[in-house]
């Protein structure tokens, strides 16, 4: 009786055991806060709504989705990549590699986030406060343009027994109503906001020395005038001349600018009595 009562109790706990719901996740990106977001995009957007990362022996990877007003498929989203040691060997794979971005990786790329988009790449030098960048454009079927940007920050000056690390970028941006000056604006205006905590990573190089002409005589440097122009300017209302007052009548009203002092009215030109001399005097109609 001990016997079975042992040997059901055995069979009961490994029943037990073999009906655990523990979950396992063959995936290794998990999901972590947009504040945690390596790459921050300009004030006005697009926005962040979702950040996939993955952590790696030498670096981490993350794919930072952006709000999207676009009816062509995918999703909007940084993909960003930071590696502290590009030479980092492992006996597993749990490296980071980071590839130069050639015209064949860069058109997989786009076939894969951009499918069925005709994308043209662009021949203009683009650059922004991180060094320069590449993109093209292309317009899909439901008509939006869309974008894809790519960049890689390293440094161009070797370094001597380290490594500083690099940074590599895309930028996937579909939008119905923007132009493409507005879609190179986030390109342009974005943040990366992370680091690591290593004296030496800076795969951004020395910082530029300031200009020459900063400081310097007959060097006149103007705040307001500098940006894209717009700052200091003022917008004026069309500004329409006086007329000449009619005989007879009133002179009529003009659109005249706050700013603009009207001028004095001319006097009307005078009719001389007598005709010129030199010219051949025109007989008047005959009376009716």
């Amino acid at each position: 009786m001990r016997k079975g009562l042992s040997i059901l109790g055995l069979a009961l706990t490994a029943a037990g055991c073999s009906m655990r719901s523990d979950l396992g996740f063959t995936s290794l990106m998990s999901e972590v806060p947009a504040t945690q977001a390596i790459i921050v995009p300009p004030p006005g957007g697009p926005m962040v709504v979702a950040v996939l990362q993955r952590r790696y022996q030498n670096g981490i990877s993350q794919e930072i989705a952006l709000s999207t007003a676009s009816l062509a498929a995918g999703q909007n989203a940084f993909y960003v990549s930071l590696v502290n040691d590009p030479e980092t060997l492992s006996e597993i794979d749990d490296t980071l590699r980071i590839r130069r971005p050639t015209q064949e990786l860069v058109q997989a790329e786009m076939e894969e986030r951009l499918p069925g988009i005709d994308m043209r790449t662009s021949l203009l030098y683009a650059q922004n406060k991180y060094g320069p960048f590449g993109f093209a454009t292309g317009r899909s079927a439901t008509g939006d343009l869309c974008l894809y940007a790519w960049q890689q920050i390293e440094p161009t000056e070797p370094a001597f027994l380290m490594t500083r690390g690099a940074v590599s970028l895309r930028l996937r941006l579909c939008d119905a109503d923007a132009t493409e000056a507005q879609l190179l604006r986030t390109m342009y205006a974005f943040t990366i906001s992370a680091y690591f905590m290593s004296g030496s990573w800076n795969p951004y190089g020395s910082a530029p020395p300031p200009p020459a002409y900063l400081g310097q005589l007959d060097a006149p440097l103007n705040p307001l005038a500098m940006g894209d122009g717009l700052v200091g300017s003022r917008s004026r209302r069309m500004t329409t001349a006086p007329r000449l007052p009619l005989r007879g009548s009133a002179a009529p009203i003009g659109v005249i600018d706050k700013d603009t002092v009207p001028a004095e009215p001319l006097p009307p030109p005078e009719i001389p009595a007598a005709p010129l001399s030199g010219f051949p005097v025109v007989p008047p109609p005959p009376s009716q």
